[in-house]
């Protein structure tokens, strides 16, 4: 009797360490998994970081640069002031000298009538002198004297004719001479101010062809800056999208620990019970079993966040859930399955990383996560999500994120742990769409973009 249950002790022992090292070995191989997984966000963000130091050492380089530059616009600048001031200054000068210009042509206008009046004078003479032979009679003229009185005031007269005469030619060389002089100038004025003013000119333009190379290098450098922030922004997203991912696959991790020992307690004191239970009904010669008893006890019902909703109607219902896997996000038609397609807006072709779930005629459709995760982030994305939630979910010891776009509102925050069929928000028209529905996405792994993202219909019904 005694070796009969030593016996069945034996066996149930057995089957207790069967299966313990059985669970042993899928625990080690979903621990490794997991710890890989987190492993592989840790790397990718490090990457991340080291590529966002980079673009921040550009973006130094490029603001130096810019800085560089803008000084040297502000010297141009200054130059090409200071050159529009001489510019100004040498036209008033010029102005001046025209001035000055119009006051010599008057006098050399004067000049010019002085010379034809003398020109007039000297010709007359010169008609006279010729009637006379060819010259005037000094001697006829003083033996013509009367008295010697009279002599005087001829021998007088001879001698203050022949002074203006020598007085007028020489004036009228004078004159020549300052008209001469006048015109020079004049020409001698007008040739060194414009010749100046084309040099300011010349130098104007100069500085103005390179202020313009400069803006054009400011521009280039200044587009290069805002691609550089814009790639900077994306790099801190990317790294805290990374963060919150390793956040939630940590917490995921250290949920699905919990569960396991609690699962290998369990197992233990079943086996444990069983064991006993056997020993039991060998001491007891075969005695009635209990065990149906209390066969509905470990049958439990699961919420799924609320209730079918009684039909479609008006207003949206909760989907059902079943079996332990993925459920469907939302009730719904599929208006358009993953894979490559031609967008309805941009016109591009390319993949679509998931599924889109319509909302046709209805209202405040709910949308449930559609498995036991936490929650990664739920913010609105400018890059045509709209308001998005993304979830990290432990499934039989590996990653899986799934995501939900478009959503009308949000109902949950990052690093909050909901449970499948848990409402996480309504379905909406937000971001990039072209008309209410859940665009619903299932990426194994962490989400990388569409690189990560597979067929949903892989993962609900």
């Amino acid at each position: 009797m005694n070796r009969k249950i030593s016996l069945v002790a034996a066996a149930g022992l057995l089957t207790f360490s069967i299966l313990f090292s059985q669970s042993s070995i899928e625990d080690a191989k979903a621990n490794s998994s997991l710890q890989n997984q987190i492993s592989d966000v840790q790397k990718e963000r490090q990457e991340k970081q080291q590529e966002k130091q980079k673009t921040e050492a550009e973006l130094k380089e490029v603001e130096k640069e810019l800085g560089d530059i803008t000084a040297e616009i502000e010297r141009l600048d200054k130059e090409v002031e200071e050159t529009s001031g001489k510019i100004q200054e040498k036209r008033e000068e010029i102005e001046e000298v025209q001035a000055e210009i119009e006051e010599l042509k008057e006098q050399i206008e004067i000049l010019e009538e002085r010379i034809a009046e003398r020109d007039e004078l000297l010709k007359d003479r010169a008609r006279a002198m010729y009637q006379n032979g060819g010259s005037i009679d000094y001697l006829e003229v003083i033996l013509g004297a009367k008295s010697f009185g009279d002599f005087l005031d001829r021998v007088s007269a001879l001698s203050v004719i022949a002074e203006q005469d020598r007085g007028i030619l020489e004036a009228h060389i004078e004159d020549h001479r300052l008209l001469e002089e006048a015109k020079a100038q004049v020409e001698e004025k007008l040739e060194t101010l414009e010749g100046h003013l084309v040099e300011l000119e010349n130098l104007m333009a100069q500085l103005e062809e390179q202020q313009k190379e400069k803006e054009k290098v400011m521009g280039e450098l200044a587009s290069r800056e805002d691609e550089l922030h814009g790639d900077l922004e994306s790099l801190e997203n990317d790294e805290e999208l990374l963060r919150q991912q390793e956040k939630a696959l940590q917490e995921e991790y250290e949920l699905w620990k919990k569960q396991e020992e609690e699962r290998k307690a369990a197992e233990k004191a079943a086996a444990e019970a069983a064991a006993q239970q056997a020993q039991a009904s060998s001491s007891g010669g075969g005695g009635s079993s209990n065990s149906d008893s209390g066969s509905n006890s470990g049958t439990t019902s699961r919420s799924n966040g609320g209730s079918s909703g009684g039909g479609g109607g008006e207003t949206g219902s909760v989907p059902s859930s079943s079996g332990s896997g993925f459920m469907r996000p939302a009730t719904g038609d599929i208006s358009s399955p993953f894979g490559y397609r031609t967008h309805p807006v941009t016109g591009q072709r390319k993949l679509h990383a998931g599924i889109d779930i319509r909302r046709g005629n209805r209202s405040n459709v709910p949308v449930v996560a559609a498995y036991d995760g936490t929650v990664v982030q739920s913010t609105y994305s400018s890059g045509g999500y709209g308001n998005m939630v993304i979830i990290a979910h432990s499934y039989n010891g590996r990653q899986v994120t799934t995501l939900y776009a478009h959503l009308e509102t949000r109902s949950v925050s990052a690093g909050q742990r909901v449970s499948k069929g848990q409402t996480i928000g309504i379905m909406g028209n937000t971001g990039l769409s072209t008309g209410p529905h859940l665009h619903f996405e299932v990426h194994e792994g962490s989400y990388r973009g569409s690189s990560s993202a597979v067929n949903p219909m892989n993962y609900i019904n």
